[in-house]
């Protein structure tokens, strides 16, 4: 079974999620999440990358909970800057979202540009759980 979820915003753009059952588990994958209103795509905290942070992992659990998916089942994330300076403040926030103890693999890359003007973040996940 193939599942997609879509936010009001993003139905016309990419799902923000997609699951796939393979024998008794789910793979999950969240779309690139950033601090884009999922009512009309406009980019909320420009310039603020800690209070992006936030609106970022609100979504991904947001969407990995439409799939009855906990965020702790998250077995990977990459994550894209636009500013290696705002490296500290990003950990500090994924902290929050995450167990130190069992974190999930992690990509964490440096890019010129987003996709929208005034992003400073964008995030995906990828989770896998078994049936239910």
């Amino acid at each position: 079974m193939n599942q997609k979820f879509f936010s009001p915003w993003s139905r016309k753009l990419f799902a923000d999620c997609h699951v796939v059952e393979i024998g008794d588990s789910r793979l999950v994958t969240v779309s690139g999440m950033g601090s884009e209103d999922p009512t009309d795509g406009a980019i909320l905290h420009v310039g603020d990358v800690k209070a992006q942070t936030v609106a970022a992992y609100e979504k991904i659990q947001t969407s990995l909970a439409r799939a009855h998916i906990a965020l702790n089942e998250v077995i990977r994330v990459v994550v894209y800057l636009t500013d290696v300076r705002d490296k500290d403040i990003y950990e500090s926030i994924q902290a929050q979202y995450f167990d130190a103890d069992d974190m999930p693999v992690h990509t964490l890359l440096v890019v010129q540009a987003l996709a929208w003007t005034g992003m400073c973040v964008e995030i995906e996940v990828t989770a896998l759980s078994k049936n239910k």
